[in-house]
C-alpha cells in the first residue's frame, strides 16, 4: 500500500492546493494528514474548509480511495483551548508572541474550532486484516501495527522525531508504541532512521519548513510484504501569494510580532520563533520589538534569502 502523509500546513492554503495537485499524480491509497493544520499562517480558515471537503467528497477519495485521516497537532490543540480560555494558557492570552492565535482563533467558526480540537492523538493502521484507526489513546490497536502515525511521538505531540533525539529515545518509544513505521512530524523538517526492523520517519512540513527549502514537503510511503520505500517529496508552490495573504487578510496588521516572525519563517524556510525564544531568555531581554531587531542584527544569516 502506498501512503501519503502531509503535516504542519499551519494555514498556508498555496502550500496545500500544491501539495494537493501532486497527490493526484501519488496514487495513495490513504493520505494521514498529521496536525498542525491551523495557526501561524493567514488561511486557517480556507485549510479547514478544504480538507473538510475532500475528507467527505468525491474528489479526496479520488486522490485516496481509503481516505484522509487527520491526528491532532499541538496547534490544533492550542487554537481549540484558547478559543475555550483553557485557565492552563493564563500566562499566553497577553504574550505579543501569540497574538496570531488569537487572530486565528477570530477567523475559525466555532464547528471548525470543534473539529480541530477533536482530531484524535494518532492514526493507527493494523497489517492483519487491514484497518485504520484514528485513536484518541496510544493503546489497545492491537499487536499488528503496519503505521503508527502521530503529530510528535505517541508519547506527546511536541516530541518530535529527528537528529536531537537519541538512538536510545527511538528505541524506548519503538518498544512502547510497536509498528513497522513510527510517523511523526512536529519538527518542520524530513528525518529517517533505520530501528531494527522499525523505520523511524518524519514528513517535514507542507506550509512552513524549517530546513531551508522553501518547497511544501511532504513523504510517501510505500510497504510490501518485504520492502519499505520512503519518497521525500518538495513541492513548488506560489510563495509570494503566500506571503502577501499575511497583509491581505490582516494578519500582520493586528498580529504584532508574532506575525512578523511567522511571515519570516515561512519567507526563510528557517526556524526563528524558538531561536528568538532562547536568545532573548539568554539575553535576559523581553520578547518584543527592540529585542527583535538586536536578533536581527545579531544573526543576520537567518534571514537571507534562501537559494
Amino acid at each position: 500500500m502506498r501512503i501519503a502523509v502531509l503535516s504542519d500546513i499551519h494555514g498556508n492554503l498555496p502550500a496545500l492546493e500544491a501539495v494537493l495537485a501532486d497527490l493526484g499524480q501519488v496514487r495513495a491509497h490513504l493520505v494521514v494528514v498529521n496536525g498542525d493544520l491551523v495557526n501561524r499562517g493567514p488561511s486557517s480558515r480556507e485549510v479547514v474548509e478544504c480538507l473538510l471537503d475532500l475528507k467527505s467528497s468525491r474528489q479526496g477519495h479520488a486522490l485516496a480511495p481509503e481516505g484522509f485521516w487527520f491526528t491532532l497537532g499541538n496547534h490544533d490543540d492550542l487554537v481549540a483551548r484558547w478559543a475555550r480560555r483553557d485557565p492552563a494558557l493564563a500566562e499566553l492570552y497577553n504574550d505579543p508572541l501569540f497574538e496570531p492565535t488569537a487572530w486565528s482563533v477570530a477567523q475559525l467558526p466555532q464547528a471548525h474550532l470543534d473539529w480541530v480540537g477533536s482530531l484524535p492523538f494518532q492514526v493507527a493502521i493494523e497489517e492483519f486484516p487491514r484497518r485504520v484507526f484514528g485513536l484518541e489513546q496510544a493503546e489497545g490497536i492491537g499487536e499488528r501495527v503496519l503505521v503508527r502515525a502521530t503529530h510528535g511521538s505517541p508519547r506527546h505531540y511536541r516530541e518530535g522525531y529527528d537528529e536531537h533525539q537519541t538512538p536510545g529515545i527511538l528505541t524506548e518509544i519503538s518498544e512502547d508504541y510497536p509498528a513497522r513505521l513510527l510517523v511523526g512530524s512536529h519538527t518542520h523538517r524530513t528525518y529517517m532512521y533505520p530501528l531494527g526492523e522499525a523505520l523511524v520517519l518524519n514528513s517535514g512540513a507542507v506550509g512552513a519548513p524549517f530546513n531551508g527549502d522553501v518547497r511544501a514537503q511532504y513523504a510517501v510511503v510505500e510497504i510490501g510484504e518485504n520492502h519499505l520505500q520512503v519518497d521525500f517529496r518538495q513541492i513548488p508552490y506560489n510563495l509570494q501569494a503566500a506571503l502577501q495573504t499575511y497583509y491581505d487578510s490582516g494578519l500582520m496588521e493586528e498580529g504584532g510580532l508574532g506575525a512578523e516572525i511567522y511571515y519570516q519563517e515561512t519567507r526563510t524556510a528557517r526556524s526563528l520563533l524558538m531561536n528568538f525564544w532562547a536568545w532573548s531568555k539568554g539575553q535576559n531581554l523581553p520578547r518584543d520589538w527592540d529585542s527583535w531587531r538586536m536578533y536581527q542584527a545579531a544573526h543576520p544569516e537567518r534571514f537571507s534569502s534562501p537559494k
